[in-house]
């Protein structure tokens, strides 16, 4: 079996006791460019976007983050697969893209949802007996469901984003969760006066609330919005964008 974990926070609580390889993935592909012709293109755009905005805590992508992508793009064809993220936007951009790099895969693939955690702290909710509660109960993906989850990749690289709704709402009823995600993506793009909804969010945090501290503003955003699953690294880049806007 392999599983493929979003992010370092699960894999540190991760139940040593179910077996398997792990795959770590530590990207944010939902913030920054992600347009590229190849997976090596990508990789040095990703790398120096991520150096650039977060500095020295991103330092190391091709030691930690490519590697971990490395090892499902060489999964056995008779591996299990089991994915596990969660619901908000941040996590199904990079679900998108594992799904993409599994294209191939001969294999089954699960996903594994926190269908019982609160959307706003996901699977960091849940204890060691409800992940093992989760794993049993995960989802075998259809090849169709396989294929619009990595479509959906594609069509985020190329924002095209009237063709990923059309795209959400064929596996509506299995796959609901897509739907809203595809839609906040939508939402979150600028037009016209318009800066999209993240922006748009945070400076009405910051005109009731009349304050510019940061610790504040994060946690109503996250309440007010947790579709988008923004850490603390996004908001921070946002509200500094905002700030020089408004110059």
């Amino acid at each position: 079996m392999l599983h493929i974990l979003n992010g370092d926070s699960l894999a540190s609580k991760f139940p040593p006791d179910i077996h398997g390889q792990r795959a770590i993935v530590r990207e944010c592909l939902l913030d920054g460019p992600v347009e590229a012709h190849s997976l090596e293109e990508l990789w040095v755009i990703r790398n120096e976007y991520l150096t650039t905005n977060f500095g020295s805590q991103e330092v190391g992508y091709f030691e930690q983050v490519v590697p971990e992508f490395e090892k499902i793009l060489t999964a056995r064809s008779d591996e299990k697969v089991y994915c596990w993220f969660e619901k908000d936007l941040f996590c199904q951009v990079n679900l998108w893209f594992v799904m993409n790099l599994l294209s191939k895969h001969q294999g089954e693939v699960y996903l594994v949802l926190p269908e019982k955690a609160d959307i706003r702290l996901g699977f960091a909710e849940l204890n060691e007996r409800q992940l093992h509660e989760h794993f049993r109960d995960a989802r075998l993906l259809s090849k169709n469901e396989r294929s619009i989850l990595g479509n959906l990749w594609t069509l985020y690289q190329l924002q095209h984003i009237d063709e990923a709704l059309t795209l959400a709402k064929q596996d509506h009823y299995e796959l609901p969760f897509l739907l809203e995600a595809v839609q906040a993506w939508k939402d979150a793009i600028p037009h016209g006066g318009y800066p999209g909804k993240p922006k748009a969010t945070l400076l009405e945090i910051m005109a009731e609330l009349k304050t510019d501290e940061f610790k504040k503003i994060f946690l109503e955003f996250i309440k007010r919005v947790p579709i988008y699953g923004f850490g603390d690294l996004q908001v921070k880049r946002l509200l500094e964008e905002i700030k020089k806007e408004a110059v």
